[in-house]
């Protein structure tokens, strides 16, 4: 599979649910085309404890080599620190230093940076767009943010820069309309009595705050929007591709069907479904049970569970078969066990492979 779905591709993006395993798949997939021999960074949002110790990242939002890594190529990874990076982002779009300072003291600034909704989503693409544009990596493997709706992702960047686009901005920053003319001075008036109500129920500090925050925005509300642009083109661009990731839950999959539309629908590159934890590994559904000494308690478990199991496989059938139009689908089995070293992502890695050569 790596051959195929690697050749050509510099940004991989895993989406999906929260709790279909997405983390765990991306790096798998960092350590397949690590064997290869690519320089390989795999982005991630809030790996689980036992994850993050095997990637070497626990405790620190710095990109780490993973440790006791033997590859052909480098494996990297690092938990994107959003504070920081939208700090970063003002602090290179931003022309004036007392702007920066200003806007770094700012509260409404501080909780955009850690809290607004989208914020989170926009520094998620901010960070991989950075990376990429280092060319420091053969490829980039994000895991994106645990989303209710994934689709949530990737429209937050544009709604970020909608709430900060001029229409708004010049609201605070003017609210006297001294710039706009007579029309604008009429207009300035009526937003002269929305923040005078504003103010009443908030109080005037915080209208204060907002006014110093969209003032010092302006250096670098151009740049936001600029960047918007390049890191849309970039998720659009033939060399990225997008996994999606599901697992086994009528919700889940009615969700997934519904998304990779989205994904198409939006112009993304939607390259492959991964059906994750299907099955039990050890599990053979074409193995039967043809009588012998087994106890009839053990006979009776056997075959509930392989109804059950038949049923699921019956799910996963009708799936395939309407996504399989629009993307190759794989199924990952479930190792029942927590992932906790390195052997178990490569253990997933040549699952993934062994499951490509399935025809």
């Amino acid at each position: 599979m790596s051959r195929d779905l690697l050749k050509d591709t510099k940004v991989l993006v895993c989406v999906g649910s929260g709790g279909v395993g997405k983390t765990t798949v991306a790096a798998a997939v960092g350590v397949l085309a690590a064997k290869e021999g690519k320089k390989v960074l795999v982005l991630t949002i809030d790996p689980a404890k036992r994850l993050a110790q095997t990637l070497g990242i626990e405790g620190t939002n710095d990109i780490t080599k993973v440790p006791g890594q033997n590859f052909k190529g480098e494996l990297y990874a690092s938990v994107i620190d959003h504070k920081k990076t939208f700090d970063e982002f003002v602090e290179r779009a931003a022309q004036k230093s007392e702007a920066v300072r200003r806007i770094f003291e700012n509260s409404l600034y501080k909780q955009l940076s850690t809290s607004l909704s989208g914020s989170q989503e926009f520094t998620s693409l901010e960070k991989l767009y950075s990376v990429y544009e280092s060319g420091k990596f053969d490829l980039i493997i994000l895991d994106t943010p645990p989303t209710k709706h994934a689709l949530d992702f990737l429209k937050a960047p544009q709604k970020l820069a909608t709430l900060f686009s001029e229409g708004v901005a010049k609201w605070f920053r003017d609210p006297e309309g001294k710039k706009s003319g007579i029309f604008g001075h009429l207009i300035q008036a009526g937003t002269r009595q929305v923040l005078k109500v504003l103010e009443t129920l908030t109080g005037s500090q915080f209208i204060r705050e907002l006014g110093d925050f969209f003032i010092n925005i302006e250096q670098w509300q151009g740049k936001l929007l600029q960047r918007t642009t390049e890191v849309q083109r970039m998720l659009v661009a033939p060399t990225t591709r997008f996994f999606l990731v599901t697992s086994f839950d009528q919700a889940k999959l009615k969700e997934a069907e519904f998304f990779s539309r989205e994904i198409r629908k939006g112009g993304y590159n939607l390259d492959t479904v991964i059906l994750n934890r299907v099955f039990p590994h050890w599990l053979d559904l074409r193995v039967g049970y043809e009588g012998g000494t087994a106890e009839q308690g053990l006979v009776d478990l056997y075959m509930q569970m392989k109804t059950y199991y038949n049923h699921r496989d019956a799910i996963y059938r009708l799936f395939e078969k309407k996504m399989s139009r629009d993307a190759r689908v794989l199924r990952i089995p479930d190792l029942v066990k927590d992932v906790s070293d390195l052997s178990g992502l490569e253990e997933i890695s040549a699952l993934i492979t062994e499951e490509e050569k399935v025809p």
